[in-house]
Formats: C-alpha cells, structure tokens, sequence
C-alpha cells in the first residue's frame, strides 16, 4: 500500500473504530437521530428558505386526470388550469396511466402520502447503488450514511422538485440504476428490463439505449427494446383509443408539456428558445447543435467505459438526454444526483490526496492542478445552481423572455450550462484498494477519481 493510499484510508479507519465501539441500540439510535435531524434541516431550508413547496401539484393533475379516465372520458382530453402554462393535461404514453390508474380508488392525500415516501425510499435505494461505486464501508454504517446523503440530496433543485411536484424520475432513476449497475454487470438474463419499462412509462429514459450501444451490451438492448414494445402493446391492449392517439399525433406536440421557452425547460431547446421569444426557434438549428452534444457525450462516454467507470458512463448518458430533449423541466436533471456524488467523491479523495503529498514533503503538481480546475469550478458553481432555483434568485420571469435582454436569458439558462460543463468535466474513477488501519474483516475501499 502506498503513502497515499495509507493516509485515505486512515479518515475510514477511525470512522469504523468509532462506529465499531457502540452498542447495537446506539447504532440504530445515532442513524434515526442524525438522518431526522439532516431531513428536517433540508425539509427547512428547501421549502422553506430557497424555494415553493408545490405541495405534489403535478401528482394531482395526474390523479385527476386518472379519474377522469376511468370514468369513463378520454384521458388526454383532461387539462385544468394553469398559472404558468395555462392548462396542463396528462402528458405520459398510456403506460404510466395503466400503472397510476390503480390511484383512482383512494383518497389524494393517501396517494400524495404514498408516493412521498415511494420517492424518498426510491431515492435511498439510488444513493445506495451510487455510493456503492464509489466508496466500500463496513455493512453496519451503510443505513447512516445512505440516511445522511439521501436528507442532503433533497437540497438539490432537481430532487426537491421531485419530492415537491410527485413526479415519477426517482423511479424512472432506480428502473435505470438497478438494471446498468447491477443486472447488465451481472450478466442476468433480465438485464435490459429496466431501460425497456422506463423507456415505456416516460420516453425520455430511452437515451440509455445509447449507453448499451456503445458499452456494446446486445442482449441487454434487445431486451430493453422488446420489453419497452412489450409493455407498450400490453397497455395498447387495455387503452387502444389512447395508445393511437398519443403515438399518432400527441407524441410530437411539444407545447402540450408547458412552454419550450419556460425558465424551467432547461434543455438546447429551451435556450433557443428564450433567445426567439416570441417567435419559436429554429429546429434545424436545435437538431444540428443536439448532434454536436451527442457525438461529444458519446465519445466521453466511451472514454468512461474504457475507464471501466460505469457509474460516469451513465451519469454522462442521463445529462446528455436532458440536453438533447426537446423539453427537461428541473425535475427531470436527477442525473444531477449521480454527477454531484462522483464530484463529492472527487473532492474528498483529491483533499486527502494533496494532505498526504503536502505530509511528505512534496507540493501538487501542474497536472494536479490542471485537473483541479474543472471539477472544482463544478463544485462551487453546482452550489449555487443546484442548492436554489436561479430563477427566484435572480428574479427572472417564469415565461416571456421576449423583452429580456441576453443576460437574462442565460442567467436562466444556467442549470443547462452547468449540464453541458459536466457532460465535459466530471472527472474518471479510478479504481484503487484502501485499507483502513484497521482489521482486515473491516477493511474499507474507495474509488477515488482522478
């Protein structure tokens, strides 16, 4: 074990000795303390401080145009009022209205309570799979961790508009999640399943097909794309009338989601079309610069799977779909999730790392420093961006940027441009061993990035 690697693992060893030391009731009581105390904290400042509740706003249109459907009405003929958008209806294939429509035979506040806590465990059990490439620990401090990270991960935009509008991208995450980090690594003859049936409830999800193009994973992208098919024709066959509508004609009318030129729509699409307002942009434009994202995103991608780092690869593959999709609200950027945790993961290895070279005598090196530079300006950036809405801070309109000057509009653009920079410079994983002063049944090991 080197110098370096001796002085990383020497934070984990002292965390293990210290969580080793206490009873078996003290350890329950230490993480329901501390994951309460984080989730209150976060509950404070997100809809508090910084930001609206919406009090699971989208989750209602949906349960009442559910109802309205299974009484017997066309189900995307449902629309109500909206204060930003005019009139919102259900926007989702007739898959996701099949699953949700199970909804109709409760109250909404029994559904509103279930499906905040469905996003909360959904979230949990990504942050698990997320923090599991990254950082190996000693089982027993598994539930605290996965507590504290998933409380903090509540502060960002796009999870608190998650938790805050009931939408359903936690879930469409864990479907993805699951299948590319365990199924598809595992060989399992279900690998696949999990990109098919979230491609199928939202189509958005359907980029991750590109992911197991280019990891050159055959099976899995058969089986994504037939059980994607699969359970569309099986929905097909319960809501024909719906299934024929929506594929024929609704599919490919935008403005049925909101306004493309919103402050929320944080994709390509969205900048041009702030910048066109009140004329919509230009779609051979918006085509020829998705491209560009793409062929960049796929050669980084491929440049984290040569790496043998899946969980960027996949990160990489989530930010270059909200780019390239015609609308990403804010609650659509969750791959926000797995980019700040391999930039947290970074940061702290990095710290330890130039403390160690610094304890021996030797200073960082300019190539150190250069690959500082990067990550580091995601760091401070993503803080601003991530940790409130841009638009309430820099006091910007909800809709009509057409007496908007460029300033306004990119300032309202920031969420995409910071996308963009990770899509260029979150940093590798590499995998290295840590063993942490400690004995060996408790060793613990990180994958540091570069």
């Amino acid at each position: 074990m080197t110098t370096l690697e001796r002085a990383a693992s020497a934070p984990l060893a002292r965390l293990s000795g210290w969580w080793t030391g206490l009873s078996r009731p003290g350890r329950v009581s230490v993480t329901v303390l501390t994951t309460a105390l984080a989730a209150l904290a976060v509950y404070w400042w997100a809809h508090v401080v910084v930001g609206p509740h919406h009090h699971q706003f989208d989750l209602a249109i949906y349960y009442r145009a559910v109802n309205f459907w299974t009484a017997g009405n066309e189900l995307y003929d449902y629309a109500q009022p909206d204060p930003v958008n005019i009139s919102l209806g259900f926007t989702y294939p007739p898959v996701a209205a099949v699953l949700m429509a199970p909804m109709a035979a409760l109250p909404f506040d029994v559904v509103s309570a279930i499906t905040v806590t469905l996003i909360v465990l959904a979230t949990a059990a990504c942050v698990g799979l997320l923090l599991r490439e990254r950082i190996s620990l000693p089982r027993g401090l598994w539930p605290m961790v996965i507590g504290l990270v998933t409380a903090v991960a509540f502060l960002l935009e796009p999870m608190r508009q998650t938790i805050g509008f009931g939408q359903v991208n936690a879930f469409l995450m864990l479907l993805v999640l699951v299948d590319l980090l365990v199924l598809v690594p595992r060989g399992s003859r279900f690998a696949g399943i999990g990109v098919g049936l979230a491609l199928a409830i939202k189509l958005t999800p359907g980029i991750f097909l590109l992911y197991l193009l280019l990891g050159r994973h055959w099976r899995p992208l058969i089986t994504a794309v037939v059980s994607a098919a699969a359970v569309t024709l099986l929905a097909a066959a319960v809501a024909s009338a719906e299934s024929w509508r929506f594929f024929t004609s609704l599919l490919f009318d935008n403005g049925r989601v909101g306004f493309v030129g919103s402050s929320a729509n944080q994709s390509i699409n969205g900048l041009l079309a702030r910048f066109t307002a009140p004329e919509p942009p230009s779609t051979a434009v918006w085509i020829a610069l998705s491209l560009l994202v793409l062929a960049v995103g796929a050669w980084r991608i491929r440049l984290a799977i040569a790496a043998d780092d899946r969980l960027l690869a996949i990160t990489l593959t989530g930010l270059v779909g909200v780019l390239i999709s015609p609308v990403s609200w804010p609650h659509h950027i969750v791959w926000a999730l797995p980019a700040v945790i391999i930039l947290g993961a970074w940061l702290v290895r990095s710290a330890v790392d130039l403390a160690a070279q610094r304890q021996a005598g030797r200073g960082p090196t300019g190539r150190q420093l250069r690959g500082l530079a990067g990550p580091v300006a995601l760091v401070l950036t993503g803080v601003l961006i991530w940790g409130c809405d841009t638009r309430i801070l820099f006091h910007l309109p909800d809709v009509d940027y057409s007496d908007r000057g460029p300033v306004a509009i990119l300032l309202g653009s920031l969420p995409m441009f910071w996308v963009l920079a990770a899509v260029l410079l979150l940093p590798t994983g590499t995998r290295a061993r840590v063993e942490p002063a400690i004995s060996p049944a408790r060793s613990a090991a990180v994958r540091p990035a570069s």
